[in-house]
């Protein structure tokens, strides 16, 4: 069944050029650009495309205290992000997300194809670009990944936002009001 979907090209795609070989990966997945813009997302959006609820924030939180002691480094918590309490953590990781996506133009645009919400996520690849599987976006075209991200306080460069099931329709309405 066609379903719409919403993705941003973020401004490390931009940067590295690669927005006609991303765009060209998708169309040719089958899917139709409804919409597609270039501008700059405004602080207000960003509030609304990033927002702090305690769900996201504590996800966010758990996930990077659970990566940091994966990876040996439990101490650079407090030091990098000022508290190990996951809902801190998760602010100062929303924090990163909206500075990246405000800072320079993006590439936003409405999609539509068969399962549109959920292939566009396999064709985009895991969020963080060192475990995503080559033939994906992120896989194939980002040399960043979250840890490294962390260190130098600052989002992951994964090249493209991919709006998940339950968020696509406020995504796309989001973007309707203000960006398009």
């Amino acid at each position: 069944m066609a379903e719409m979907t919403f993705a941003f090209l973020k401004p490390d795609a931009l940067e590295k050029k690669l927005v006609g070989k991303i765009i060209a990966r998708i169309e040719s997945e089958g899917f139709r650009i409804v919409k597609l813009r270039k501008g700059r997302i405004s602080q207000e959006l960003a509030l609304q495309l990033y927002p702090d609820s305690e769900q996201q924030l504590r996800g966010m939180g758990e996930k990077t205290l659970k990566a940091m002691g994966d990876a040996g480094m439990p101490e650079n918590v407090a030091k990098i992000f000022g508290t190990e309490d996951p809902m801190g953590i998760g602010k100062v990781l929303n924090g990163w997300n909206r500075s990246s996506a405000t800072s320079t133009e993006i590439i936003a645009f409405e999609l539509e194809g068969e399962d549109a919400v959920s292939r566009l996520r396999t064709i985009v690849g895991k969020t963080d670009p060192s475990i995503a599987d080559k033939g994906t976006i992120r896989g194939d075209w980002s040399d960043d990944s979250i840890m490294k991200g962390n260190l130098e306080k600052r989002a992951c460069r994964n090249l493209i936002h991919a709006s998940d099931g339950e968020r696509a329709p406020v995504e796309i309405g989001l973007f309707d009001k203000y960006f398009f």
